[in-house]
């Protein structure tokens, strides 16, 4: 069985730790955007569950193609892998393949998505923002 580890307060945290690898996935886009292909590196999805509203995310490279009919914008789901081999690679991002479900302002997380954000926070700001807790 998984362990759920809650970080009061956690939301706001990941957001900060996340900023930077988001400016870059934007800068990324921007680059790409005559190639009509799209890069979303975070999948949300909310949920009311025993009348508490979650909010789950989902890191990764979720791509897009985009489509302009008649004054619309239809965005239609590619897939993981990079659709044209011609496009540069992406940024990295040390968030890929994390999952976390977010509650309020707080966060739960398996441990090894503790274990991940900790090591991410040490990385980025040379220390763990995240509270200390036993694993």
């Amino acid at each position: 069985m998984v362990k759920s580890l809650r970080i009061v307060g956690g939301y706001r945290i990941v957001m900060e730790l996340y900023s930077p690898y988001r400016v870059r996935i934007y800068e990324y886009n921007d680059r790409i955007k005559d190639s009509g292909y799209y890069l979303k590196p975070l999948h949300i999805v909310h949920k009311v569950v025993g009348g508490r509203k979650l909010k789950y995310l989902y890191f990764g490279r979720y791509w897009y193609r985009v489509i302009k009919r008649k004054g619309k914008i239809r965005w239609v789901y590619v897939g993981r892998d990079k659709p044209d081999p011609h496009l540069p690679d992406p940024p990295i991002s040390p968030f890929e393949g994390l999952g976390i479900l977010v509650e309020g302002e707080d966060v739960l997380v398996d441990e090894k998505t503790y274990e991940a954000l900790s090591r991410i926070s040490i990385k980025i700001k040379g220390e763990n923002l995240l509270p200390e807790i036993n694993v």
